[in-house]
């Protein structure tokens, strides 16, 4: 049996990687929350060491509130990057596989084409500096490695510190039966967590050992605009939904208006399913839909 150190368990991504790996016999899942390990402040390698008895480590945790991370980069780079650095140094020494969880948001946005896992990362704001600077850390050093770049994460689980996702904040809005003003000008890919969480269990089941990085998003691309009308459409509400220009909400960080993944490399192994069906199935599991 293999056992896996989840880290950043109780966030959309690592509910639902329990999830999956529940249904597997094969695998333990050991969960690690925030009140057991916060990585900004306490000894990483001392934790680790006390449950050494692991094969792999998925590390979802993150500081991924975009806007208050140009408040705060010292937490940032602590988060997203120092302790990343902690992590990567153990399991190699120890001969950990290890897995972790980046961002779309390494890139400036200025391409017309999906990003492929070797196309230059210009990161726009101090959260994606931060990630940035944690995938140079773990190739620095580590050698055992998958590094999955997500985007425009949904699921049930809701967001660890931020309450909720980009679904249930439309439907809430729906609800209320206001006029709703949607950015129309950024493009990227909507991520149901749960197709993450399966993906990682395709690479560890196949014993994957083509180490490196990988684009893991939703197949497709939209606008936030785009969506939104999705959400809408697919629970049959009618609201009135009005797209604008990014400019129309001033935000302390910077964001790519393009940052579409190319699943293409992760495909050969595990393919991505389109974001709208990812969409549907979330809907379902959450009982917006029969």
């Amino acid at each position: 049996m293999k056992r896996i150190l989840l880290l950043g368990a109780n966030g959309q991504l690592g509910t639902d990687i329990q999830k999956v790996f529940s249904l597997s016999s094969q695998y333990e899942i050991v969960p690690v929350y925030r009140s057991q390990l916060d990585v900004e402040n306490d000894d990483i390698a001392s934790f680790l060491g006390h449950v050494n008895d692991f094969d792999i480590l998925i590390n979802c945790t993150s500081y991924h509130k975009t806007d208050e991370c140009e408040d705060f980069p010292e937490k940032s780079f602590a988060v997203n990057s120092l302790a990343v650095l902690e992590i990567a140094k153990y399991c190699n020494a120890h001969h950990k596989t290890l897995f972790h969880i980046t961002t779309d948001y390494l890139f400036d946005g200025k391409g017309n084409r999906p990003y492929r896992e070797d196309d230059q990362p210009n990161p726009l704001s101090v959260y994606g500096n931060s990630k940035l600077s944690g995938e140079h850390f773990i190739k620095a050093y580590h050698d055992g490695y998958f590094i999955f770049r997500v985007s425009s994460l949904f699921g049930k689980a809701g967001a660890s510190g931020k309450g909720g996702n980009f679904v249930e904040t439309m439907i809430n809005l729906a609800k209320q039966g206001k006029t709703i003003r949607v950015i129309d000008d950024q493009v990227m890919s909507p991520t149901h967590t749960l197709d993450i969480a399966k993906a990682i269990h395709t690479f560890i089941e196949q014993e994957i050992d083509s180490y490196g990085v990988y684009h893991c998003s939703g197949e497709g691309e939209c606008s936030w605009h785009d969506f939104a009308a999705e959400i809408f459409k697919e629970i049959n509400a009618d609201v009135d939904l009005i797209p604008v220009p990014h400019t129309s909400y001033q935000t302390k960080a910077n964001r790519p208006l393009y940052s579409v993944l190319d699943n293409s490399k992760l495909n050969r192994i595990h393919q991505m399913p389109d974001w709208q069906d990812s969409l549907t199935d979330y809907l379902k599991l959450k009982g917006h839909l029969s």
